[in-house]
């Protein structure tokens, strides 16, 4: 509706200006007027010199000159990002002939598109005297009427995501457009940083039923001189790898719910009709995974037939009713449901009854699709890489490498160890042990069933991930004590490319932000908020707290009581080892998570009702940009 006033608007505005300039301002008129001329005026016979060209009247300057003008047909340098604007998806990419000259055009698969390149690939070492960037966006809709669109234009400089300028083509006349992106003060593009533009508006897709197809053309990275610096366009970059999400669960044995594709206004609802090979997937262990975009988050409703009702009801919505907060995993636009916690609200065996599956929000919502799988198992493991870990080999022969004693501590119950690989076949481990310390089961163990050869851990694509507990089975209790050297074998050939090992950062259901924690300090410095009873609350066990921050090493937890009130503990207290200062919680790319039981050594039993004031330290400069409490 803002989109549409705002159309109006520059409407309005367009035609007021017409207006004026029809009201005969000779000064301001290129050609003579009729009314200046005479039946018998002998008209001026046309110069034979060649003529100049007409000056155009398209509202965008036409690009003299630009770093990338797509005329060569490359665009391997171009990438579609699903994480930087956030809820933004696949585009089908492609240069095209458009208005004149060659262009990127970009067709969107269902979400919004955002495309990305990365600077300092194309510029080389101008990358960081890049001033302004100017690029010209035009746009089609399907039905071939003009509909309004905007968007951001993001510069991702040192990871920070937030340095973003609008655009838009609200005009038909300013159709295509020419926008520009100026470098903030203080900032200039290194390795690694991107120029991203991504599409968030499209009247389109709500008006005509299907997304504007954009053409980004005349890419100009310019000098703060104003120069044209040159860009390389036969750079190839591959899109990143889509990252597994550490608040969602890694699925496996996917299958798509065809046709689900639906959006409607808030506590509206919409879906489809299941068949019986869709109804089937709803057993126990299956979660549903939903793709969507709007401001909350989307819940199931079920729907059974008459003549085969749900005993609990023939309309039910998979939320509570009371808080309508969804006993899911949300994350970057998807979220997930277990088959049992849809239980407590549709009833066992509910596959059977469901005859139409829909959404719906509290809000303005739309979704791209759904599928239904199982959990894998795998993880976001944090923690520390084991130097030296490439390795390779043939079929049934192992190599490795000899642990040091720092490595070999982090061998204990509730790690994970991750191994990147690749091979026809999943790779197991296998611990050696030396004969002044020789593991009770063995001095040689493989860490695999010897009968079938099948892992016990998960596996996933080119990655396998053991639990401790797992291993137990193979090295026995406390193996981390003997192993002198850990190796990898596979029944095929095999390479490996890295292993780690860490704690596991877990998803989390049902996540509540703690208000207000937004918060810097130096080095042994603390800051935080004071809890209020509902945040209090929600330190219960089970629970696990997240922190996204950034810093030179971890941040940790402390927990101040009132004089009133004091923990049994003390009314000070540090969530980590004092010796060390080492956190006891999951350390991933910029998060530390902590589960309740984790915290309970440091801040006793029961201590959410003691704690008054909750802070973080570190022992280097730090910042925090959220604290949030779930559930596993």
């Amino acid at each position: 509706m803002k989109a549409k006033k705002l159309l109006a608007l520059f409407l309005a505005a367009a035609m007021t200006f017409a207006m004026v300039g029809c009201g005969g301002n000779d000064a301001e008129t290129d050609a003579p007027s009729d009314a200046n001329q005479t039946d018998d005026a002998a008209p001026t016979e046309a110069p034979t010199e060649a003529p100049t060209e007409a000056p155009s009247d398209d509202v965008t300057p036409a690009t003299t000159e630009a770093s990338i003008d797509f005329e060569d047909g490359a665009f391997g340098f171009v990438y579609c990002d699903t994480k930087i604007a956030g809820g933004t998806g696949p585009a089908e990419l492609s240069v095209v002939d458009y208005n004149g000259s060659k262009a990127l055009q970009v067709v969107p698969g269902g979400k919004f598109p955002c495309v990305a390149m990365p600077v300092d690939q194309l510029l080389g070492d101008q990358a960081g005297n890049v001033a302004t960037i100017d690029v010209t966006i035009g746009t089609t809709s399907p039905d071939g009427i003009f509909y309004a669109v905007s968007g951001k234009l993001y510069s991702v400089i040192s990871d920070n995501k937030d340095v973003d300028q609008p655009w838009s083509v609200y005009l038909e006349a300013a159709n295509p457009k020419t926008v520009t992106y100026t470098v903030p003060d203080g900032r200039s593009f290194a390795a690694g940083d991107v120029f991203a533009i991504s599409m968030e508006v499209d009247n389109a897709k709500s008006e005509a039923g299907a997304p504007t197809t954009l053409y980004i053309d005349n890419i100009t990275f310019k000098d703060a001189s104003g120069n044209v610096l040159a860009a390389d366009t036969s750079v190839v970059v591959e899109a990143a790898a889509e990252e597994a999400d550490p608040n969602l669960l890694v699925l496996k044995d996917v299958v798509e719910i065809d046709g689900f594709a639906a959006s409607a206004g808030g506590w509206a609802q919409d879906g489809i009709d299941l068949t019986e090979e869709q109804k089937a997937l709803f057993v126990p262990g299956s979660v549903i995974e939903i793709d969507y975009n709007g401001a909350t988050p989307v819940w199931l409703v079920a729907v059974s037939a008459d003549e085969n009702p749900n005993p609990l009801g023939t309309w039910l919505r998979g939320v509570d009713q009371n808080t309508f907060a969804p006993n899911a995993y949300v994350g970057n636009g998807k979220i997930q449901y277990r088959y049992e916690d849809l239980v407590e609200f549709f009833g066992e065996d509910f596959g059977q009854y469901v005859k139409t599956l829909q959404c719906e929000a509290a809000n303005d919502w739309e979704v791209f699709g759904m599928r239904v799988g199982t959990d894998s198992g795998l993880v976001t493991v944090g923690g520390t890489e084991l130097e030296g870990f490439a390795k390779s080999a043939g079929g049934w022969a192992q190599d490795g490498i000899d642990l040091t004693d720092e490595q070999r501590a982090l061998l204990v119950p509730g790690s994970v160890i991750e191994i990147e690989y690749s091979g026809e076949t999943p790779v197991w481990l296998v611990a050696v042990s030396a004969d002044e310390n020789p593991n009770p089961l063995g001095t040689w163990l493989r860490g695999v069933n010897q009968e079938t050869f099948e892992v016990d851990g998960a596996v996933g694509d080119g990655v396998v991930q053991y639990t401790y507990e797992q291993l137990v089975p193979y090295f026995g209790e406390d193996f981390g004590q003997y192993v002198t050297t850990l190796q990898c074998e596979a029944a095929n050939d095999w390479e490996v490319f890295s292993v780690r090992v860490g704690k596991p950062i877990v998803p989390v259901k049902n996540a509540t932000e703690l208000e207000g924690f937004a918060k810097s300090a130096g080095g042994w410095a603390q800051d935080g908020i004071d809890l209020t009873d509902e945040q209090r609350a929600l330190l219960v066990p089970g629970c696990v707290i997240n922190i996204e921050y950034s810093g030179d090493t971890p941040v940790w937890l402390v927990a101040v009581s009132a004089d009133e009130n004091p923990n049994p503990l003390g009314t000070w207290l540090r969530g980590v080892n004092q010796d060390t200062f080492e956190v006891d919680g999951a350390v991933g790319d910029g998060i530390v998570q902590y589960t309740y039981e984790q915290l309970v050594p440091y801040f006793g039993e029961d201590f959410g009702q003691y704690v008054t004031t909750l802070q973080c330290e570190a022992a280097n400069d730090w910042e925090v940009y959220s604290v949030s409490v779930g559930m596993q």
